[in-house]
């Protein structure tokens, strides 16, 4: 038999199958017909996946929602549209792995024990606001807990550094990532993860209003180039070269930033 894995012949195979998974009478018949496709595209999602790794993130857990996020796929393919499964699964695929990484990264991965700590914090925040009846400050929470004052706002402050989407993705031009640039400062100095999320944030304040609605549009929304040009009235060409302007600025910001801190 033919590689079914060679495009076209895999995407037609995938068609079939996601056709038999849906419409075979025999539960056997299914199951088999869904485990062969996922294991066909199972490449695909461990590639996104590994995308993502390094940055303080378990490699298991990315490849599980890579996963999870190909069988959405695969219930959802439209075997109507003239789209290859492949191109339709990449950004299901990408999107479930961005919101992980929003929701459970670092834009510093601080020290385990303060990650600790930091969710001691914030579970004894709940817990007392409750028993109080109003926001615990930064004393209730030391004594409930047993630290210094001074260790609750080094937690608080590691709470204000989860990774934001819209800094996760390779730069335009082919440069340093800017998370990269932050993570490589981050691992020389003796106490991480205390500012550098103000001092990406400030970079990011510090664009003119329509540079940071370029980054937000592309990284933060996922839109294309053409997209993004047909939002502000410009060709792909000319998204392309702000992109690469805006990210450099950036990336000259926070290598500035490095220099002073070194």
């Amino acid at each position: 038999m033919t590689d079914p894995r060679r495009a076209p012949r895999k995407d037609a195979w995938t068609r079939e199958l996601i056709a038999t998974f849906r419409t075979a009478p025999s539960e056997a018949e299914r199951s088999r017909a869904l485990e062969t496709v996922t294991q066909l595209h199972l490449p695909l999602a461990r590639s996104l996946a590994h995308r993502y790794t390094g940055k303080g993130l378990d490699r298991e857990d990315l490849e599980q929602v890579a996963f999870l996020a190909l069988l959405k796929a695969i219930h959802r393919f439209d075997l109507d549209q003239e789209t290859e499964f492949g191109a339709y699964a990449t950004p299901t695929i990408t999107g479930e792995l961005r919101r992980h990484f929003r929701d459970h990264g670092w834009l510093v991965r601080p020290p385990r024990g303060l990650q600790e700590r930091r969710q001691l914090v914030t579970d004894a925040r709940a817990r007392l606001e409750q028993r109080l009846g109003h926001e615990p400050d930064q004393g209730d929470l030391a004594d409930a807990l047993g630290l210094t004052v001074d260790e609750v706002k080094e937690a608080q402050v590691a709470s204000t550094n989860l990774r934001p989407t819209s800094l996760d993705a390779t730069t335009a031009d082919g440069g340093r990532p800017v998370l990269d640039l932050v993570d490589a400062r981050a691992d020389r100095r003796s106490d991480p993860g205390l500012d550098e999320g103000i001092v990406v944030r400030t970079a990011l304040r510090r664009l003119p209003a329509r540079d940071q609605k370029l980054v937000e549009l592309r990284f933060t929304h996922d839109l294309t180039q053409s997209e993004i040009g047909e939002l502000l009235g410009l060709s792909p060409m000319q998204v392309s070269r702000l992109l690469r302007r805006v990210l450099a600025e950036l990336r000259e910001q926070l290598e500035s930033a490095e220099l002073l801190s070194a």
